[in-house]
């Protein structure tokens, strides 16, 4: 039986970020989640169904049906981070479980929360989506130029950098 793969995210201030790194991963990767856990501080709890929904229609869009799971952190709480993300991380590694984390969406504080009590050995990627220019990006992933966008698996890349480097 192949490992529950989980996809931790952060809902900052943009929705869009979330959605849009999901919809590249899902296009560009191929990495199917068998479960999303959504990080949201305390100002953008509201937002959170909204984002349940979309992540909902492209997964099934991209055949895949993973549970959606909010944790709610307080506002820029990096300790309130650490303590609920790495305890939800730790359950699902012990597990067995891939995780990959997208920092994209992610405010300092959580992202900070997130990876600072983590080895890289620990987290099997880390996404980050940057877009440039980042003028009128409020949009679907695909109707901003392709061109503008890049997903970066930060993990492989800085792996890759290390071997090269030594």
């Amino acid at each position: 039986m192949a490992p529950e793969k989980v996809y931790i995210c952060m809902l900052g201030r943009s929705t869009w970020a979330l959605i849009n790194t999901y919809y590249a991963v899902l296009r560009e990767t191929g990495y199917r989640p068998d479960s999303i856990v959504v990080i949201l501080e305390e100002p953008y709890g509201s937002e959170y169904e909204k984002v349940r929904i979309g992540l909902g229609i492209l997964s099934e869009a991209f055949g895949c049906a993973p549970e959606v799971e909010p944790i709610l952190v307080a506002e820029a709480d990096m300790i309130d981070a650490v303590k609920k993300i790495t305890a939800v991380f730790w359950e699902k590694k012990d597990a067995g479980a891939e995780i990959a984390i997208d920092i994209t969406p992610g405010r300092k504080a959580v992202v900070a929360g997130t990876l600072l009590p983590l080895r890289i050995t620990d987290v099997d990627y880390v996404f980050y989506l940057s877009v440039s220019p980042l003028e009128d990006v409020a949009k679907p992933y695909l109707m901003i130029p392709l061109q503008y966008q890049t997903l970066h698996e930060f993990k492989e890349e800085a792996l890759r950098e290390w071997e090269h480097g030594r």
